[in-house]
């Protein structure tokens, strides 16, 4: 599997379209929020390309919520390319891309009624926070921290 992430443009808004009140029926999250991050230009926002094929996206916000620390606030992908490594791939990539802007740590909210989200997080090493140490207040999440240190890469893959 070749993997690359690219920043989002316009020419992706129809096709984010197609699938992305699905991806959110399926996260158990509001729709209007999730198109909302996607469409946000404060957010880094990333088009994963698997194999010359757009197959997700990315939202993510670095030096959130201070300097040395970054939030992935969206990973979504179409089901035709859900549960095939894809979006931890993805995540890994993003990961490598926030660690050399300076980010040590990296927080991801996550529906908490989402349990499979829950473990797709806990699997690439993230840990659920007790409230007082969440980096913002937010209702329905439940929120992952990650301090990673080596990276990791499994498949051939570049970032745009």
């Amino acid at each position: 599997m070749t993997l690359e992430l690219r920043p989002f443009a316009a020419r992706d808004q129809s096709w984010l379209e197609g699938w992305i009140g699905q991806a959110a029926r399926a996260m158990q999250c509001d729709e209007d929020a999730l198109a909302g991050l996607c469409a946000d230009p404060t957010r880094l926002r990333l088009v994963i390309i698997r194999d010359g094929i757009s197959a997700g996206v990315l939202a993510a916000r670095e030096r959130a919520p201070a300097r040395g620390a970054a939030i992935i606030d969206l990973v979504a992908t179409p089901r035709v390319h859900a549960r095939r490594g894809v979006a931890m791939a993805a995540v890994t990539l993003l990961e490598q891309r926030l660690r050399r802007h300076g980010a040590r740590t990296i927080y991801a909210p996550v529906p908490e009624a989402h349990g499979i989200a829950v473990y797709f997080w806990i699997r690439l090493g993230y840990r659920p926070l007790m409230r007082g140490a969440w980096p913002e207040q937010r209702d329905r999440v439940v929120w992952m921290r990650r301090d990673p240190s080596a990276q990791k890469n499994g498949s051939q893959s570049r970032m745009a």
